[in-house]
């Protein structure tokens, strides 16, 4: 009994113990799991890489370390710096995010991705346990095209980096069987070294071969060289539905269904057919060809309906793949389609017949019915219906088709019908289901035959205010008479009788109207024109004298002058020596010596001028006695009224001394100076001498 309790102690101890031991070891978990992951998958050169690290089943409260790998194509290793995390309490999943080429990649042994080809990824943990390669198989391509493949009217882009500044290289693009030379260019490199090019691709490149593109610099030297090949493809063109050109059409009309196929590039289709499936209403479907239209740039499906295709709903559709451009690019990838309307066909309906007719003549007359398309319709039945409109008149005409002619024709006989507005009604239906028809209608008169208006007149282009005579007996009535005249001369005056005058006051163009009635009321026209023009004015003047001196004042008279059919507007003087005048009545001064020629033009109220001219002379004035005093003008005047003064008193001592008569002789020259002076005056006689002499003569 005593050994069992001890061995019970020391079983106690002993598991005491490891429960102790393994206490100091961390929990034990699941397994971490990774995966390792490139974005994107593919790119150009020069592009930078994401790479991401998923790690789940983590151990929670644990530093986590990785280091990562690019193997290039040259098989340079590029190595990360170390990337760490320490997991949370609870954290079972994080993840690390690194960009290559970035500051995560210090090394410059490997390429950065400036080489085409597959770069390889490689993580290993280094933390709390060493792995290697947790994620195996990543990888990401790079290449100097932005894709692999392409369809065509696409443009390849070509970027390329790793070369010297300004570098001269080359772009090279072959088939990779036939090494058919498709692009070169010679360009340069930009001045950090990157190259950029272009291809566009035609819409008939060959697609049986693939496409090796090269860059090559010409000194710098990569390993692997930039090559790729790339792949073209048919291209697939965007259909997005088929139109109709109207939504409705009748019978015998041309449906019209147009798309347009674009390709990739957006460039639309010049080429190809498609093929079009019009389905009709009740089932059946028809094949349409789609050619390409250059005026209206689209293509088209066409197809002419006939008078007795069935009504209703037409459906014309292009199924998937239907189109092709003729280089093996087709569409649409789904199928398109549009809906449109045939309707019973409406006859296009022309009814040829006089607007009158005299009364119990025959009614003759011709009509073309037509389908919307232009054909005759020439072998159903076709009515004809006279009707008196406003009254119960009906009357049905027999009508007929002449082939020689083309035409449908009808007669009737009114006999005894009222004068006055009918109605000429034509139609037609053919045999159909359902029918094609239509209708037309010409109103005629039945009256007696309108007068005929006739005129003649003495002279159609005249002066004013001279008399025109008009005549117009030569109007008749073919069946009755004419009973009044009407005349309108284009003036506003007015005039009745088959004869009549008329004068014009002033210029112009008018027409004149004759309006003739007969004895059925009817009527009838008649015009001409009369010209009409304006009669020049008369021009008469006179100066106050024809000869003068400088500085006198001389004065113009036009009272002559007349305009026989309106007034004179201006008169415009020149009086010879550069100055004018104007009214008729001017004055002028002429300062200068020497024969001057005026002259007078007039205007009047019709714009007619006429002008006339006279001659004037013009001398100095006479010059005083030298030594001759100077008086000024106030003593001219006293010494007037001395002479007066003394004429009185002689009167009366004439009177006195019964004197019958007496001499007296007065000169006097005064010449005016520019102060207003006289300059010279003399007596030759004294009054009293003068008296003195009568009185010894009467002795």
């Amino acid at each position: 009994m005593r050994h069992t309790g001890r061995w019970k102690i020391a079983l106690f101890l002993a598991v005491s113990c490891v429960f102790g031991a393994i206490s100091a070891f961390p929990p034990v978990h699941a397994a971490e799991t990774y995966k390792a992951t490139a974005f994107p998958f593919y790119s150009q050169e020069g592009s930078i890489i994401t790479l991401v690290l998923s790690v789940s089943g983590a151990t929670p409260l644990i530093a986590y370390q990785f280091v990562f790998y690019i193997i290039d194509p040259n098989n340079a290793i590029c190595s990360s710096i170390n990337e760490d995390h320490t997991t949370g309490v609870s954290e079972t999943e994080f993840g690390l995010i690194l960009a290559f080429p970035g500051p995560d990649f210090p090394s410059l042994t490997c390429s950065q991705t400036s080489l085409v080809g597959s770069y390889r990824v490689s993580v290993n943990q280094t933390k709390p346990v060493a792995k290697s390669n947790v994620s195996p198989g990543v990888y990401f391509l790079i290449g100097i095209a932005d894709r692999g493949s392409y369809q065509r009217t696409t443009t390849v882009s070509i970027l390329a980096t790793g070369y010297r500044s300004l570098e001269p290289v080359t772009v090279v693009i072959r088939t990779t069987s036939s090494l058919t030379l498709i692009l070169s260019d010679s360009i340069f490199a930009d001045p950090s070294g990157v190259v950029v090019d272009s291809w566009k691709v035609p819409r008939n490149a060959t697609t049986t071969e693939q496409y090796l593109v090269t860059v090559t610099g010409s000194s710098t030297s990569k390993n692997p060289s930039d090559a790729e090949i790339i792949a073209v493809y048919p291209a697939i063109m965007s259909i997005t539905g088929i139109t109709p050109s109207g939504s409705s059409y009748q019978r015998t009309q041309t449906m019209d269904f147009s798309f347009q196929a674009v390709y990739p590039s957006g460039e639309f289709s010049d080429t190809g057919v498609g093929l079009v499936t019009l389905a009709r209403p009740s089932g059946g479907n028809i094949t349409l060809t789609a050619t390409y239209d250059s005026l209206r740039q689209v293509l088209v499906a066409k197809y002419k309906t006939t008078p007795t295709n069935q009504t209703g709903t037409w459906t014309a559709s292009l199924q998937t793949g239907a189109f092709d451009d003729g280089w093996g690019n087709t569409g649409p990838v789904s199928p398109v389609a549009a809906t449109a309307q045939l309707q019973p066909a409406t006859f296009s309906v022309s009814i040829t017949v006089k607007p009158y007719f005299v009364v119990n003549e025959q009614i003759r007359f011709n009509a073309t019915l037509q389908y919307p398309d232009g054909t005759a319709f020439s072998s159903g039945p076709v009515y004809a219906f006279m009707t008196f409109i406003g009254q119960a008149y009906n009357y049905s005409i027999p009508v007929s088709y002449d082939s020689t002619l083309g035409l449908w024709e009808g007669a009737y006989s009114p006999n005894n019908a009222p004068g006055g507005l009918w109605a000429l009604k034509v139609s037609g239906v053919d045999s159909a289901s359902p029918s094609n028809s239509g209708f037309s209608t010409r109103n005629i008169t039945l009256q007696d035959r309108p007068p005929v208006a006739s005129f003649t007149q003495s002279s159609t282009n005249v002066l004013t205010n001279v008399i025109v005579n008009f005549d117009g007996s030569a109007s008749n009535d073919p069946d009755g008479t004419i009973i009044s005249y009407s005349w309108t001369f284009g003036d506003g005056s007015t005039g009745s009788g088959h004869t009549v005058s008329h004068s014009y006051a002033s210029a112009g163009t008018f027409t004149v109207r004759l309006n003739v009635t007969d004895n059925s009321g009817s009527t009838a026209l008649a015009s001409a024109v009369i010209t009409v023009q304006d009669r020049p004015p008369t021009i008469m003047f006179s100066l106050s004298t024809n000869s003068t001196t400088t500085g006198t004042v001389v004065t113009f008279n036009s009272a002559g002058t007349a305009d026989p059919d309106g007034v004179i507007v201006s008169y415009t003087w020149d009086f010879g020596d550069g100055s004018f005048g104007s009214g008729p009545y001017p004055s002028h001064t002429y300062s200068s010596p020497g024969t001057y020629t005026v002259k007078l033009t007039v205007v009047d109220d019709s714009n007619s001028a006429i002008s006339a001219s006279s001659s004037i002379i013009v001398r100095a004035p006479t010059t005083a006695p030298s030594g001759t005093s100077s008086v000024p003008l106030y003593w001219f005047g006293i010494l007037i009224a001395v002479i007066a003064g003394m004429l009185g008193g002689g009167f009366f001592y004439f009177r006195r001394h019964r004197v019958t008569h007496a001499n007296l002789k007065i000169d006097l020259e005064a010449v005016r100076s520019e102060a207003g002076r006289i300059e010279s005056q003399e007596f030759f006689q004294s009054v009293k001498d003068q008296l003195k002499k009568d009185r010894e003569g009467q002795v």
